[in-house]
């Protein structure tokens, strides 16, 4: 996983506004990377892997996407990345995992969003 951390690690001392937007910028990075079984497609592949593909398939489409749960961001996020994510933030797993269950349902939709916005005209007919 390639996550680009390479600011002095403050976030603890910034406003909670801020620790959102940072926690959304490494989301996604995260969910852009091409690598292997990582990123939106890993993401994705994990989903369907567990039967909740239906369940983030929404998250795709929904204006304001209803928060999960932490059994499902450890279904969808190795522990390895959510170690990794912690570490750069500067978080235990435990809170980094409580926080990513309402930012990355957001995280997805808004990487969709993005994804979208590639493609050919005529696939967005």
């Amino acid at each position: 996983m390639t996550l680009h951390t390479d600011r002095p690690n403050r976030i603890m001392s910034l406003p909670t506004v801020q620790i959102g937007t940072e926690l959304a910028v490494l989301l996604a990075d995260y969910l852009g990377d091409q690598e292997k079984k990582q990123g939106y497609d890993g993401l994705m592949r994990r989903a369907a892997d567990h039967r909740i593909y239906d369940r983030v398939s929404r998250w795709r489409t929904a204006s304001d996407p209803e928060a999960t749960t932490v059994a499902v961001v450890r279904k969808l996020l190795p522990v390895a990345d959510r170690t990794h994510m912690a570490k750069a933030l500067g978080w235990s797993l435990g809170d980094l995992e409580n926080q990513l269950t309402s930012a990355l349902p957001k995280a997805v939709r808004d990487h969709a969003r993005t994804l979208s916005c590639r493609l050919p005209r005529w696939h967005r007919l």
